[in-house]
């Protein structure tokens, strides 16, 4: 069986890379996911679209933030 919460991670954690205030939601879905997987001890799947939406939402909040600083500097 699937984690439904894992493809919801992925997808929000791609959506975080052009709208960054989308990359906490994939962040704390992507690690509950792979919370949730790991303690389901081979009954769940999902592994790789949890960790995928976890890495892109850290791409998207690091993007976020370093566009905000950038922003207040060049102002």
């Amino acid at each position: 069986m699937r984690d439904r919460s894992a493809t919801t991670a992925l997808v929000l954690g791609l959506l975080s890379l052009p709208f960054g205030l989308l990359a906490p939601f994939a962040i704390w879905s992507g690690a509950r996911s792979l919370w949730r997987i790991h303690v389901s001890e081979g009954s769940l799947r999902g592994a790789g679209s949890a960790a995928g939406g976890l890495a892109t939402g850290l791409v998207g909040l690091g993007t976020l933030i370093f566009g905000t600083v950038y922003w207040f500097l060049a102002s």
